[in-house]
């Protein structure tokens, strides 16, 4: 008979795994978003990010640090709340996880039509 301390693991990936994935998606974004963007032939849909891309250190702070800082938080705060059993937090990240795939996968459309175009 199993103890009482015992955890039970929760199927599928962990959260902390889906939380690094969603930071490799968002690190993805960027790097073919300053691709397509150094072809001439794209320009950023994102108004937010459009007055930020050409200049590095504010890119950098946006795309890169502040959602790392905000990984390491969710990472930080999910351990301190001790409750693995929470569908919430799944969830938050599964629809981040969705959101960013589509995001690259219209990257992956641009380069096709990039590379395909005369």
């Amino acid at each position: 008979m199993p103890s009482h301390s015992a955890a039970v693991q929760p199927r599928g990936i962990s959260f902390y795994r889906k939380l690094f994935f969603l930071y490799a998606l968002n690190l993805s974004d960027w790097l073919c978003t300053e691709a397509l963007l150094a072809t001439g032939r794209f320009f950023e849909a994102n108004p937010v990010m459009s007055p930020v891309l050409p200049h590095f250190l504010p890119t950098l702070l946006l795309k890169g640090l502040m959602p790392l800082g905000l990984t390491l938080l969710c990472a930080l705060l999910y351990r301190l709340a001790r409750d693995e059993s929470a569908r919430l937090p799944h969830v938050l990240i599964d629809i981040g996880i969705v959101a960013y795939t589509l995001v690259n996968l219209w990257h992956i459309v641009n380069f096709v039509l990039l590379f395909s175009s005369k």
